[in-house]
């Protein structure tokens, strides 16, 4: 199983133009689903931006790590956003997010979680 380090390609690392958290999202959601693996764009953004509703993924440090698992996701794919000024993301610390790393993968609990953990 790859590491998360493994999974992110260079072509989905930007330099986010996004001055909020849910323009960032859609911006990431835009280069994620370049992937052939990810089949649905939209269900994507809508399971991406409901779990920000529950609870933000800013976990602190400038960092936040929006995620999802669909099935029509074929397996995982992660686009990183780099934000020169920050965004706030209502984050764990309070703090703006300087760093997105969304992970989108296969409705599978169990590599899901392994893949998270690494």
């Amino acid at each position: 199983m790859k590491s998360l380090v493994e999974l992110i390609s260079p072509d989905r690392i930007v330099t986010l133009k996004s001055k909020t958290k849910e323009e960032a999202l859609r911006e990431l959601v835009e280069v994620i689903s370049r992937s052939p693996r990810v089949r649905d764009k939209e269900e994507l953004l809508k399971a991406i931006l409901d779990r920000e509703k529950i609870m933000s993924t800013g976990i602190g440090l400038g960092i936040a790590v929006p995620h999802a698992k669909l099935d029509s996701i074929s397996d995982f794919v992660i686009a990183m956003g780099i934000s020169k000024e920050g965004i706030e993301f209502n984050a764990l610390d309070d703090k703006p997010v300087y760093i997105i790393v969304m992970i989108a993968g296969p409705n599978q609990q169990t590599m899901y979680l392994r893949t998270l953990a690494k």
